[in-house]
């Protein structure tokens, strides 16, 4: 994994040379506390006494759920009613849907039936929701919910709606104070209709929408928790903001070009009324990817923009294909030297791709890996708990 070290390992230095913006940080004034855990791995290491939130089978259990491990399907299959649902067991080695797919028959589990640390359950039927908790000492102090569009490409959402004054399903919050020991931080609660499917100790998308809000008053409130211990009651009517929505922008096509950061920059900040999008690539089974991420507060406006960014995104894909099949043509039947300078001008033209942040094209390369892989592509528990030893040790650094 030398390659992984060199990409983050020079990271900043790149962007800071290329003139690149941190979605996360340089659009606002107000941000999340650098002592707030805002990754999986960080928070399962750095919170051994609430770790068991990342067993996703143990959270079915204590709501009842039908489950199991996926391998004790090869002899208990006939104790099963379809359709069911599977994924990664443990959270805090995947992440987004990786690996998620409904199983509507025997049949169609058999491809999936030998993945390791996978699990089972009931197949719930419903629209997701998900909320962040704010926790100081074990109790609840703050909460955000996210309401998520009918629609989905697979199991992700098309947009999310942000909104302060969205309250939190009561029996969601009761699980929190059930199930949740002594934790300060944020917890991170994902569910279909009453059912909770999975728990992470981090706001959702390591904070990007809590900044989003760009509330000074919140900002100062997670400052309180997170490195004072506790919470401003006198700030509460101060917490608020301009509800906004979210929205993935999604395609079925190889992501064979992706635009340069400053042509993103520009496109975008001329088409938005937010300053908070990303390069997100997220696999959706195995009949896409989510590639783009942004935000607006009017809904109609970022369907345009959404629809928009995705046909020229999808153009952009198809223009690489032809102009591949156009080049490789000209290469084996035109007599003619200046077929090589067309095939360097294109070829030069293609690699602009690399004129992003260097998480941009590794994360593409990560969510196709998921998808040509499967299985394969999931971090294993033994290669996390060598990451762990490397961190203690000082060789490597957290997240």
């Amino acid at each position: 994994m030398e390659y992984v070290k060199l990409i983050t390992g020079n990271e900043e230095e790149w962007c800071k040379k290329m003139g690149y913006r941190n979605p996360y940080l340089d659009p606002y004034s107000h941000h999340i506390t650098s002592t707030t855990v805002t990754g999986d791995h960080t928070a399962y290491r750095r919170f051994p006494e609430n770790r068991h939130v990342y067993d996703k089978l143990w959270i079915a259990k204590t709501q009842g759920m039908k489950c199991g491990k996926l391998e004790d399907l090869k002899v208990k299959q006939s104790k099963v009613q379809y359709p069911i649902f599977i994924k990664p067991r443990w959270g805090h080695l995947s992440a987004s849907s990786k690996n998620c797919f409904k199983i509507k028959d025997r049949s169609s589990l058999n491809k999936y039936i030998d993945y390791p640390d996978m699990m089972w359950s009931e197949f719930i039927d419903g629209t997701e929701g998900m909320t962040d908790f704010l926790l100081s000492n074990g109790r609840i102090v703050w909460q955000v919910t996210y309401i998520y569009s009918d629609e989905q490409n697979g199991f992700t959402d098309v947009w999310k709606y942000i909104s302060p004054k969205t309250p939190a399903p009561v029996n969601i919050e009761y699980w929190v104070r059930d199930n949740i020991n002594n934790h300060t931080g944020f917890v991170n609660v994902q569910y279909r209709k009453d059912k909770i499917i999975e728990v992470g100790l981090r706001p959702a998308r390591s904070g990007m929408y809590i900044i989003g809000a760009d509330c000074p008053a919140l900002s100062r409130n997670i400052y309180n928790v997170m490195d004072r211990g506790f919470w401003d009651e006198s700030l509460n009517n101060q917490i608020s903001w301009q509800p906004y929505y979210a929205f993935k922008c999604f395609s079925s096509l190889p992501a064979l070009y992706v635009w340069p950061q400053h042509v993103i920059d520009v496109v975008v900040q001329s088409l938005t009324d937010m300053p908070l999008y990303e390069y997100y690539f997220e696999p959706v089974n195995n009949e896409g990817v989510v590639f783009f991420q942004f935000m607006h507060r009017d809904f109609d406006k970022g369907m345009q923009v959404k629809k928009a960014i995705e046909i020229a995104y999808a153009m952009a894909q198809l223009l690489t294909i032809s102009i591949g099949i156009l080049i490789t043509y000209l290469l084996y039947n035109m007599k003619s030297r200046y077929k090589y300078i067309i095939a360097f001008i294109a070829y030069g033209v293609w690699l602009t791709r690399f004129l992003n942040p260097l998480y941009v094209n590794y994360n593409c390369f990560k969510a196709y890996k998921q998808i040509f892989l499967g299985e394969g592509s999931l971090t294993t528990q033994e290669e996390f708990d060598k990451k762990t030893r490397e961190i203690q040790a000082g060789k490597s650094s957290d997240e």
